[in-house]
């Protein structure tokens, strides 16, 4: 048997043996909502202007919600305004929701070049999209969630 035909037959059998795993794992839960609540500036740092952001989290699920961490980031206008990370989250029940604060930076570049996009655009709103990566302790792969929107600046 050649080494060609060797490794077919060896990936074709680590595909049976794995996607039945795959399947255990999709176990039918909806993935959670995540939703921006607010954004308040805080103390600045050389370059750099601190914000904390206002985070609502949801379990659409009849099974507890356990978050190891977070990261996130949240642009406008299609560029990254701020990001940070957060840890050691308290569990979220089943069909139950909880407020957090997470702190978040961003330099003096990205503040120009929102700026820049605001003067161009030179509307009432400015698009967001908010992209949350939510850990668990369990599994290696974060769940993505993204909310995207916009909002009114005339208010």
């Amino acid at each position: 048997m050649t080494v060609m035909k060797s490794l077919v037959i060896l990936l074709m059998a680590q595909s049976l043996i794995l996607l039945p795993g795959c399947a255990l794992l999709s176990s039918g839960q909806q993935p959670p909502e995540v939703r921006l609540s607010n954004v308040e500036p805080a103390a600045r740092q050389g370059l750099e202007q601190n914000f904390m952001i206002s985070l609502r989290i949801l379990n659409p699920n009849s099974t507890q919600l356990n978050i190891s961490g977070l990261s996130y980031s949240l642009k406008l206008e299609g560029h990254k305004l701020v990001s940070g990370v957060a840890g050691e989250l308290h569990p979220i029940p089943p069909y139950g929701q909880v407020a957090i604060k997470v702190p978040a930076s961003t330099n003096l570049i990205s503040g120009l070049k929102i700026i820049g996009a605001f003067m161009e655009k030179n509307e009432q709103s400015v698009d967001f999209q908010l992209e949350t990566r939510i850990h668990r302790g369990w599994w290696r792969m974060p769940i993505t969630v993204v909310e995207s929107g916009s909002l009114n600046l005339t208010r």
